[in-house]
Protein backbone atom coordinates (compact mmCIF):
# COMPACT_ATOMS: atom_id res chain seq x y z
CA UNK A 1 0.00 0.00 0.00
CA UNK A 2 1.38 3.05 -1.15
CA UNK A 3 2.27 5.54 1.90
CA UNK A 4 0.66 8.69 2.51
CA UNK A 5 1.63 12.06 4.11
CA UNK A 6 -0.87 15.14 5.13
CA UNK A 7 1.10 18.81 4.85
CA UNK A 8 -1.38 21.56 6.33
CA UNK A 9 -1.14 24.79 5.17
CA UNK A 10 -1.85 28.01 7.68
CA UNK A 11 -2.42 30.31 5.84
CA UNK A 12 -2.86 34.43 7.35
CA UNK A 13 -5.92 36.44 6.02
CA UNK A 14 -5.77 37.93 3.09
CA UNK A 15 -2.80 37.48 0.35
CA UNK A 16 -1.55 34.57 2.39
CA UNK A 17 -4.73 32.81 2.09
CA UNK A 18 -5.23 33.51 -2.07
CA UNK A 19 -1.87 32.25 -2.33
CA UNK A 20 -2.50 29.06 -0.23
CA UNK A 21 -5.87 28.33 -2.14
CA UNK A 22 -3.76 28.35 -5.79
CA UNK A 23 -0.67 26.29 -4.61
CA UNK A 24 -2.94 23.86 -2.83
CA UNK A 25 -3.87 21.90 -6.19
CA UNK A 26 0.01 22.15 -7.14
CA UNK A 27 2.11 21.20 -4.22
CA UNK A 28 1.39 17.06 -4.07
CA UNK A 29 2.93 17.15 -7.42
CA UNK A 30 5.71 19.21 -6.24
CA UNK A 31 5.92 17.33 -3.36
CA UNK A 32 6.49 14.69 -5.28
CA UNK A 33 8.94 15.77 -7.78
CA UNK A 34 11.28 17.22 -5.30
CA UNK A 35 11.00 14.82 -1.99
CA UNK A 36 10.23 11.43 -2.65
CA UNK A 37 7.55 10.06 -5.27
CA UNK A 38 6.72 6.73 -3.26
CA UNK A 39 4.81 8.98 -1.52
CA UNK A 40 1.00 10.02 -1.56
CA UNK A 41 1.38 13.88 -0.73
CA UNK A 42 -1.76 15.38 0.28
CA UNK A 43 -2.50 18.90 1.18
CA UNK A 44 -4.79 21.01 3.86
CA UNK A 45 -5.75 24.51 4.62
CA UNK A 46 -6.83 26.03 7.91
CA UNK A 47 -7.24 29.54 8.04
CA UNK A 48 -5.97 31.19 11.09
CA UNK A 49 -5.78 34.92 11.91
CA UNK A 50 -3.17 34.77 14.33
CA UNK A 51 -0.95 33.64 11.60
CA UNK A 52 -0.96 37.15 10.51
CA UNK A 53 -1.60 38.71 14.15
CA UNK A 54 1.11 37.47 16.50
CA UNK A 55 4.48 39.17 16.13
CA UNK A 56 6.48 36.29 17.83
CA UNK A 57 8.05 33.63 16.41
CA UNK A 58 7.04 31.35 19.12
CA UNK A 59 3.68 32.38 19.64
CA UNK A 60 3.24 31.42 15.56
CA UNK A 61 5.13 28.25 16.04
CA UNK A 62 3.27 26.75 19.11
CA UNK A 63 -0.30 27.70 17.91
CA UNK A 64 0.32 25.20 14.63
CA UNK A 65 1.57 22.81 16.36
CA UNK A 66 -1.62 22.65 18.56
CA UNK A 67 -3.82 22.68 14.96
CA UNK A 68 -1.23 20.16 13.61
CA UNK A 69 -1.98 17.73 16.38
CA UNK A 70 -5.57 18.38 16.33
CA UNK A 71 -6.25 18.01 12.79
CA UNK A 72 -3.61 14.85 12.75
CA UNK A 73 -1.22 16.32 9.76
CA UNK A 74 2.28 15.14 9.43
CA UNK A 75 3.95 18.25 8.59
CA UNK A 76 2.44 21.99 8.80
CA UNK A 77 3.32 25.22 7.20
CA UNK A 78 2.34 28.53 8.26
CA UNK A 79 1.98 31.28 5.92
CA UNK A 80 2.41 35.07 7.42
CA UNK A 81 2.49 38.65 5.59
CA UNK A 82 4.24 39.70 8.86
CA UNK A 83 8.24 40.15 8.43
CA UNK A 84 10.63 37.95 10.84
CA UNK A 85 13.53 38.60 12.26
CA UNK A 86 16.94 36.71 13.62
CA UNK A 87 18.94 39.33 15.17
CA UNK A 88 19.09 41.90 12.64
CA UNK A 89 19.15 39.20 9.69
CA UNK A 90 15.94 39.40 7.62
CA UNK A 91 14.16 35.47 8.04
CA UNK A 92 12.53 34.09 5.07
CA UNK A 93 11.41 30.78 6.68
CA UNK A 94 11.88 28.79 10.09
CA UNK A 95 12.09 25.06 10.37
CA UNK A 96 11.34 23.28 14.05
CA UNK A 97 12.57 19.71 13.78
CA UNK A 98 11.01 18.45 16.74
CA UNK A 99 7.43 19.62 15.86
CA UNK A 100 6.88 19.19 12.23
CA UNK A 101 6.54 22.83 11.78
CA UNK A 102 7.46 25.72 9.33
CA UNK A 103 6.56 29.22 9.02
CA UNK A 104 8.07 31.17 5.89
CA UNK A 105 7.03 34.75 5.59
CA UNK A 106 5.91 35.97 1.98
CA UNK A 107 7.13 39.61 2.80
CA UNK A 108 10.60 38.50 2.29
CA UNK A 109 10.10 37.39 -0.89
CA UNK A 110 9.68 41.20 -2.44
CA UNK A 111 7.55 41.57 -5.15
CA UNK A 112 7.44 39.30 -8.60
CA UNK A 113 7.82 36.50 -9.14
CA UNK A 114 6.50 36.33 -5.81
CA UNK A 115 4.11 32.77 -6.65
CA UNK A 116 6.74 30.77 -8.08
CA UNK A 117 9.24 31.49 -5.20
CA UNK A 118 6.31 31.08 -1.96
CA UNK A 119 5.76 27.66 -3.85
CA UNK A 120 9.76 26.48 -4.14
CA UNK A 121 10.21 27.82 0.03
CA UNK A 122 7.17 25.75 0.83
CA UNK A 123 8.61 22.79 -1.26
CA UNK A 124 12.03 23.23 0.65
CA UNK A 125 10.82 23.89 4.17
CA UNK A 126 8.75 19.87 3.80
CA UNK A 127 11.67 18.85 2.40
CA UNK A 128 13.88 19.89 5.70
CA UNK A 129 11.11 18.35 7.74
CA UNK A 130 10.66 15.17 5.92
CA UNK A 131 14.46 14.10 5.53
CA UNK A 132 15.44 15.91 8.98
CA UNK A 133 12.48 14.77 11.04
CA UNK A 134 12.52 11.14 10.12
CA UNK A 135 16.28 10.13 9.42
CA UNK A 136 15.73 9.68 5.79
CA UNK A 137 18.47 10.14 3.26
CA UNK A 138 18.07 13.01 0.80
CA UNK A 139 18.70 10.53 -2.63
CA UNK A 140 15.49 8.87 -2.08
CA UNK A 141 14.04 9.92 -5.23
CA UNK A 142 17.12 9.77 -7.47
CA UNK A 143 18.75 12.80 -7.06
CA UNK A 144 15.71 14.96 -7.23
CA UNK A 145 15.20 15.90 -3.71
CA UNK A 146 16.10 19.41 -2.34
CA UNK A 147 19.40 18.98 -0.90
CA UNK A 148 20.46 20.89 2.01
CA UNK A 149 23.43 22.68 0.17
CA UNK A 150 21.74 23.40 -2.87
CA UNK A 151 18.28 24.12 -1.99
CA UNK A 152 15.88 25.50 -3.94
CA UNK A 153 15.29 28.97 -2.89
CA UNK A 154 18.89 29.94 -4.05
CA UNK A 155 17.25 29.62 -7.51
CA UNK A 156 15.33 32.48 -7.02
CA UNK A 157 17.35 35.22 -5.33
CA UNK A 158 20.30 36.26 -7.91
CA UNK A 159 21.36 39.14 -6.24
CA UNK A 160 20.20 38.48 -2.74
CA UNK A 161 21.63 34.83 -2.07
CA UNK A 162 19.55 33.08 0.92
CA UNK A 163 21.91 31.30 3.39
CA UNK A 164 21.18 28.62 6.31
CA UNK A 165 21.69 28.97 9.17
CA UNK A 166 20.91 27.40 12.85
CA UNK A 167 18.87 30.40 15.19
CA UNK A 168 21.86 31.74 17.88
CA UNK A 169 19.18 31.91 20.24
CA UNK A 170 18.45 28.68 21.68
CA UNK A 171 15.19 30.25 23.63
CA UNK A 172 13.72 30.42 19.98
CA UNK A 173 12.28 26.94 18.46
CA UNK A 174 13.48 27.02 15.35
CA UNK A 175 16.29 24.78 14.44
CA UNK A 176 16.53 25.83 10.56
CA UNK A 177 16.37 29.61 9.68
CA UNK A 178 16.72 31.11 6.16
CA UNK A 179 18.35 34.56 5.70
CA UNK A 180 18.66 36.85 3.17
CA UNK A 181 21.87 38.74 2.82
CA UNK A 182 23.14 41.45 2.54
CA UNK A 183 20.99 42.76 4.93
CA UNK A 184 20.50 46.30 2.96
CA UNK A 185 19.36 44.60 0.22
CA UNK A 186 17.14 41.79 2.14
CA UNK A 187 15.16 44.94 4.15
CA UNK A 188 15.46 46.50 0.90
CA UNK A 189 13.01 43.42 -0.88
CA UNK A 190 11.16 43.21 3.08
CA UNK A 191 9.58 46.72 2.70
CA UNK A 192 8.93 45.58 -1.42
CA UNK A 193 7.16 42.59 -0.10
CA UNK A 194 4.95 44.20 2.92
CA UNK A 195 3.98 47.39 0.41
CA UNK A 196 2.70 44.59 -2.00
CA UNK A 197 1.00 42.73 0.51
CA UNK A 198 -0.61 45.79 1.82
CA UNK A 199 -2.38 46.01 -1.99
CA UNK A 200 -1.68 49.66 -3.16
CA UNK A 201 -4.24 49.51 -5.73
CA UNK A 202 -6.91 48.37 -3.46
CA UNK A 203 -7.22 51.33 -2.14
CA UNK A 204 -8.05 53.41 -5.27
CA UNK A 205 -11.31 53.81 -5.65
CA UNK A 206 -11.28 55.45 -2.17
CA UNK A 207 -9.90 57.99 -4.03
CA UNK A 208 -12.82 58.87 -6.22
CA UNK A 209 -13.73 62.32 -4.24
CA UNK A 210 -10.06 63.42 -4.74
CA UNK A 211 -10.16 62.96 -8.10
CA UNK A 212 -13.28 64.78 -8.80
CA UNK A 213 -12.12 67.58 -6.80
CA UNK A 214 -8.57 67.49 -8.12
CA UNK A 215 -9.94 67.05 -11.88
CA UNK A 216 -12.69 70.16 -11.08
CA UNK A 217 -9.79 72.62 -9.62
CA UNK A 218 -7.36 72.06 -11.95
CA UNK A 219 -10.05 72.75 -15.01
CA UNK A 220 -10.38 76.15 -13.61
CA UNK A 221 -7.32 76.89 -13.47
CA UNK A 222 -6.68 76.54 -17.06
CA UNK A 223 -9.04 78.97 -17.62
CA UNK A 224 -6.51 81.83 -16.69
CA UNK A 225 -2.85 82.04 -18.60
CA UNK A 226 -0.91 82.08 -15.46
CA UNK A 227 -0.42 77.98 -15.99
CA UNK A 228 -0.06 78.53 -19.68
CA UNK A 229 2.73 81.18 -19.10
CA UNK A 230 4.56 79.06 -16.09
CA UNK A 231 4.41 75.82 -18.16
CA UNK A 232 6.66 77.06 -20.63
CA UNK A 233 8.84 79.34 -18.15
CA UNK A 234 9.29 76.38 -15.87
CA UNK A 235 12.02 73.84 -16.89
CA UNK A 236 12.16 69.96 -16.17
CA UNK A 237 13.86 70.15 -12.74
CA UNK A 238 10.80 72.52 -11.35
CA UNK A 239 8.38 69.86 -12.98
CA UNK A 240 9.86 67.03 -11.14
CA UNK A 241 10.15 69.12 -8.06
CA UNK A 242 6.48 69.84 -8.52
CA UNK A 243 5.53 66.26 -9.00
CA UNK A 244 7.59 64.92 -5.85
CA UNK A 245 6.50 67.73 -3.88
CA UNK A 246 2.55 67.05 -4.41
CA UNK A 247 3.19 63.20 -4.40
CA UNK A 248 4.77 63.34 -0.82
CA UNK A 249 2.25 66.09 -0.24
CA UNK A 250 -0.47 63.94 -0.66
CA UNK A 251 0.68 61.13 1.05
CA UNK A 252 1.56 62.81 4.85
CA UNK A 253 -2.50 64.36 3.65
CA UNK A 254 -3.56 61.02 3.99
CA UNK A 255 -1.07 59.48 6.60
CA UNK A 256 -2.67 62.27 8.66
CA UNK A 257 -5.98 62.20 8.06
CA UNK A 258 -6.47 58.55 8.17
CA UNK A 259 -4.24 58.24 11.44
CA UNK A 260 -2.21 55.79 9.60
CA UNK A 261 0.87 56.24 11.75
CA UNK A 262 2.24 53.60 14.24
CA UNK A 263 2.60 55.46 17.52
CA UNK A 264 4.60 53.94 20.49
CA UNK A 265 2.97 51.25 21.99
CA UNK A 266 4.02 49.16 24.91
CA UNK A 267 2.54 46.18 22.56
CA UNK A 268 5.00 47.35 19.67
CA UNK A 269 8.45 46.97 19.45
CA UNK A 270 10.51 50.34 18.01
CA UNK A 271 11.94 48.27 14.74
CA UNK A 272 8.34 46.73 13.98
CA UNK A 273 6.83 49.86 14.30
CA UNK A 274 9.43 51.80 11.99
CA UNK A 275 9.08 49.03 9.50
CA UNK A 276 5.26 49.48 9.71
CA UNK A 277 5.39 53.20 8.92
CA UNK A 278 8.19 52.63 6.23
CA UNK A 279 6.09 49.91 4.23
CA UNK A 280 2.47 52.18 4.68
CA UNK A 281 4.36 54.95 3.22
CA UNK A 282 5.99 53.14 0.22
CA UNK A 283 2.22 51.64 -0.05
CA UNK A 284 0.81 55.29 -0.21
CA UNK A 285 3.69 55.88 -2.67
CA UNK A 286 2.47 53.32 -5.23
CA UNK A 287 -0.96 54.53 -5.21
CA UNK A 288 -0.31 57.97 -4.96
CA UNK A 289 1.53 57.66 -8.12
CA UNK A 290 -0.62 55.50 -9.61
CA UNK A 291 -3.79 58.44 -9.20
CA UNK A 292 -1.08 60.58 -10.61
CA UNK A 293 -0.98 59.41 -13.52
CA UNK A 294 -4.28 58.82 -14.23
CA UNK A 295 -5.20 62.40 -13.22
CA UNK A 296 -2.35 63.15 -15.73
CA UNK A 297 -3.68 61.20 -19.02
CA UNK A 298 -6.87 62.97 -17.84
CA UNK A 299 -5.54 66.60 -17.96
CA UNK A 300 -3.61 66.16 -20.89
CA UNK A 301 -6.70 64.81 -23.25
CA UNK A 302 -8.59 67.87 -21.76
CA UNK A 303 -5.59 70.44 -22.59
CA UNK A 304 -5.00 68.60 -26.15
CA UNK A 305 -9.10 69.33 -26.99
CA UNK A 306 -9.77 72.44 -25.63
CA UNK A 307 -6.33 74.24 -25.98
CA UNK A 308 -5.85 75.45 -29.78
CA UNK A 309 -2.14 75.60 -30.78
CA UNK A 310 -2.38 79.32 -31.40
CA UNK A 311 -4.26 80.53 -28.54
CA UNK A 312 -1.50 78.98 -26.71
CA UNK A 313 1.39 80.41 -28.49
CA UNK A 314 -0.39 83.97 -28.16
CA UNK A 315 -0.80 83.53 -24.20
CA UNK A 316 2.93 82.74 -23.36
CA UNK A 317 4.17 84.62 -26.20
CA UNK A 318 6.36 81.45 -27.51
CA UNK A 319 8.03 82.40 -30.56
CA UNK A 320 8.91 78.46 -31.59
CA UNK A 321 5.81 76.42 -32.92
CA UNK A 322 3.17 74.77 -30.05
CA UNK A 323 4.59 70.67 -30.10
CA UNK A 324 3.25 67.87 -28.09
CA UNK A 325 5.99 68.66 -25.36
CA UNK A 326 4.10 71.95 -24.68
CA UNK A 327 1.11 70.00 -23.95
CA UNK A 328 2.79 67.60 -22.42
CA UNK A 329 4.06 70.06 -20.08
CA UNK A 330 0.89 72.11 -19.15
CA UNK A 331 -0.66 69.22 -18.37
CA UNK A 332 2.20 68.06 -15.79
CA UNK A 333 1.76 71.62 -14.59
CA UNK A 334 -1.74 71.24 -13.68
CA UNK A 335 -1.65 67.68 -12.78
CA UNK A 336 0.47 68.47 -9.80
CA UNK A 337 -0.86 71.88 -8.68
CA UNK A 338 -4.62 69.93 -8.90
CA UNK A 339 -3.10 66.98 -6.85
CA UNK A 340 -2.55 69.43 -3.94
CA UNK A 341 -5.63 71.35 -4.39
CA UNK A 342 -7.68 68.05 -4.46
CA UNK A 343 -6.18 66.40 -0.85
CA UNK A 344 -6.57 69.94 0.50
CA UNK A 345 -10.49 69.79 -0.54
CA UNK A 346 -11.32 66.21 0.07
CA UNK A 347 -11.19 63.30 2.01
CA UNK A 348 -10.56 60.01 0.84
CA UNK A 349 -13.89 57.15 1.07
CA UNK A 350 -14.08 54.70 2.76
CA UNK A 351 -11.79 54.80 5.95
CA UNK A 352 -11.60 50.86 7.05
CA UNK A 353 -10.42 50.13 3.05
CA UNK A 354 -7.53 53.03 3.49
CA UNK A 355 -6.93 51.81 7.08
CA UNK A 356 -6.41 47.98 6.02
CA UNK A 357 -3.35 49.28 3.67
CA UNK A 358 -1.54 49.31 7.29
CA UNK A 359 -0.35 46.25 9.07
CA UNK A 360 -1.21 47.44 12.46
CA UNK A 361 -4.77 47.90 11.34
CA UNK A 362 -5.10 44.26 10.34
CA UNK A 363 -3.21 42.70 12.84
CA UNK A 364 -5.52 44.87 15.49
CA UNK A 365 -8.79 43.23 13.03
CA UNK A 366 -7.35 39.70 13.55
CA UNK A 367 -7.23 39.50 16.58
CA UNK A 368 -10.75 41.08 17.23
CA UNK A 369 -12.02 38.55 14.59
CA UNK A 370 -10.37 35.50 17.02
CA UNK A 371 -11.88 37.25 20.01
CA UNK A 372 -15.21 37.55 18.31
CA UNK A 373 -15.48 34.09 16.75
CA UNK A 374 -13.80 32.00 19.27
CA UNK A 375 -10.54 29.71 19.36
CA UNK A 376 -11.26 26.10 19.59
CA UNK A 377 -7.28 25.24 19.34
CA UNK A 378 -5.89 25.05 22.62
CA UNK A 379 -2.36 26.65 22.49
Amino acid sequence: MEESMVVGLIPAPELPADMAERLADELPQAFSDNINRAIEWKIRLYYDPLTGAAENIDKNMQRAAAIKQKENWDYTVCLTDLPMFSQKDIVLGDVNEDTGVAQVSIPAFGFFPLYKRVKKAIIQMVSELYYKVNGYPESTNEGTAASNEGHLLKRRFYFSPIRKASHPNDKVKADVLFVLRPRIYGRTRLLLGMAYANKPLSIIPAFKNVVAVAFATGAYGLIFPTLWKLSVAYGSIRFVVLMLAAIFGMIIWVIVAHNLWEKPSYKSERKLRMLYNAATVMTLGVSVAVYYCMLYILFFAAVAFFVPPDLYASVTGLEEQVSFRHYLQLAWLVTSVATVAGAIGSGLENDSMVRNITYGYRQQQRYEQMEYYGDDVED
